[in-house]
């Protein structure tokens, strides 16, 4: 792999030879010496390139995969099927304990037994990582797309991850071609009403405000629970805005990982710190969110499209109830993400939570902050979150540039991994001593997300979402938080919380 990594940078060397030398002497960072946008694009995958070699041959992280690489007996990295038995590790104030769902709790992975669930864009990468969780708790499947040849090569792909599911994925999962932007090929199908839940992980997302949503339409309409995977704040409010005074049925947006989980974990700990300091208003708390992602978490073209375009916005921060807007990207802060992940650069990005908990919870100082490794992806994309905003916000492009940069992603991420992590820190400048944290990371976070927006399944599944159109920390009662975290950190490698008082099974069930 390393050789032909060599080969192909030293062609595109000659191709560009005088034309690089110069360019890589330019300070990347300075946007009066920035170079046409063309040439810009080959030189940041170029610079990408050398920088990817250099770092793997003297970072750890390239040292310990090797070592696990050379030290596997099957030479495989991160099947999902392992990460299945994995053990939580949680923090000193609880023992480790083993994980269990039992049929007496009011929301279990067993209310999703037999239950036919819609999964529409389910042929994609996060859509697949929902199938084959709903497949593992019993449900019925069914996909609805609009190329039954994906589907088929989607099908063969989560065989040769499940082995041991093979008959339930080849008999219980089910091909339907629908429009996600047209309501009519929902309402036209024979059996739409006989769905007990429809998974929308299809869009519209980033910078998709006036993108039609048939899927939700189709839903409200005909009074069918509804759950989806919205990354984008602006669009998820319109949808809240056209739809939430005539929803008759329990639809939940914005679930998954980040936002879904993370929502949730702030829901958990604001309300801890107000318990435990009666004079503090929620106005007068700050939460901050921190979020990791190894490579690109195994992201395909459509998620690469949605992070080219987020890039072009500034990254809302909320301080004293008032919103700011920071460059995206720019200025790092480290955080630890536990023994496992460890300490990793981070900074302001443009994600849904710092908006929902502000705006629904009513936290007066909030910010989302994401890093990723290895290093020099974090300095690219601070480099392009500089460019103009109508060069990344031109989706036509930001397609073509996703595809052209996937080959170079699945060689970064094959050595970066897919670890995802996320934590959530409570304080406030009137009560000094109050810090309140908790922490979540998986292996993989393609598996992390099915099983994120799946126990958001099992909630509505069970019952336990009232009619209408919530976001997550809306949708599910104080009372069910920890329960749905529980389920939600089934395949995590560590669970933690950090604060006075505060115990594990407050927050993680």
């Amino acid at each position: 792999t390393l050789q032909g990594i060599f080969l192909f940078g030293k062609g595109v060397v000659v191709k560009f030879d005088v034309a690089v030398s110069n360019s890589l002497r330019t300070d990347s960072h300075d946007t009066t010496k920035m170079q046409p946008k063309a040439f810009l694009v080959k030189k940041l995958w170029l610079w990408c390139l050398i920088a990817f070699v250099a770092e793997g041959f003297y970072s750890p992280a390239f040292t310990a995969v090797s070592s696990s690489l050379s030290s596997s007996s099957s030479g495989k990295f991160i099947e999902w099927h392992q990460l299945r038995g994995s053990t939580r590790k949680t923090s000193s104030i609880s023992s480790t304990t083993a994980l269990s769902i039992t049929s007496s709790q009011s929301i279990g992975f067993d209310s999703l037994v037999e239950k036919h669930v819609l999964v529409v864009g389910g042929s994609g990468r996060v859509g697949g990582s929902v199938v084959t969780q709903l497949i593992l708790r019993g449900a019925r499947v069914s996909v609805g797309a609009t190329n039954e040849e994906n589907f088929i090569a989607s099908q063969n792909r989560w065989v040769k991850l499940f082995p041991e599911l093979e008959y339930s994925i080849m008999n219980n999962v089910s091909f339907v071609e629908v429009n996600r932007e047209d309501s009519s090929s929902f309402e036209g199908l024979d059996k739409f009403l006989d769905f007990d839940l429809v998974v929308n992980t299809a869009g519209p997302f980033q910078g998709k405000v006036n993108t039609p949503n048939g899927v939700l339409e189709a839903c409200v309409n005909n009074r069918v629970p509804y759950i989806d995977v919205c990354d984008d704040y602006c669009t998820a409010m319109a949808a809240k805005t056209k739809y939430s005074q005539i929803t008759e049925s329990p639809c939940v947006i914005s679930t998954g990982c980040w936002p879904g989980v993370s929502s949730l974990m702030a829901k958990q700990l604001t309300e801890k710190a107000l318990k435990e300091y009666e004079d503090l208003n929620v106005e007068d708390l700050d939460v901050k969110f921190s979020f990791f992602t190894a490579g690109s978490g195994g992201a395909g073209s459509t998620l690469l499209v949605a992070t080219f375009l987020i890039l072009a916005e500034k990254a809302l921060t909320v301080v004293n109830g008032r919103r700011r807007e920071v460059q995206a990207m720019k200025d790092y802060e480290t955080v630890d993400f536990g023994n496992i992940v460890g300490p990793k650069e981070v900074s302001h990005l443009n994600l849904l939570e710092t908006a929902s908990v502000h705006d629904i919870l009513g936290v007066g100082s909030t910010k989302s902050l994401f890093g990723t490794a290895p290093g020099f992806w974090n300095s690219l994309l601070g480099v392009m979150a500089q460019l103009p905003a109508s060069f990344l916000s031109n989706e036509e492009l930001m397609e073509k540039l996703a595809i052209f940069s996937l080959p170079i992603v699945r060689i970064v991420d094959f050595f970066a991994g897919a670890t995802n992590a996320m934590r959530c820190d409570v304080t406030s400048e009137k009560e000094p001593d109050l810090f309140l944290s908790a922490l979540y990371a998986h292996e993989n976070l393609e598996p992390c997300v099915g099983e994120c927006v799946v126990a958001f399944c099992a909630a509505v599944a069970s019952g336990n979402v009232r009619d209408g159109l919530w976001f997550p920390e809306e949708a599910i009662e104080s009372k069910d938080c920890s329960r749905v975290l529980k389920l939600a950190s089934v395949g995590a490698h560590t669970v933690e919380v950090n604060g006075s008082n505060l115990r594990l099974e407050e927050v993680w069930g």
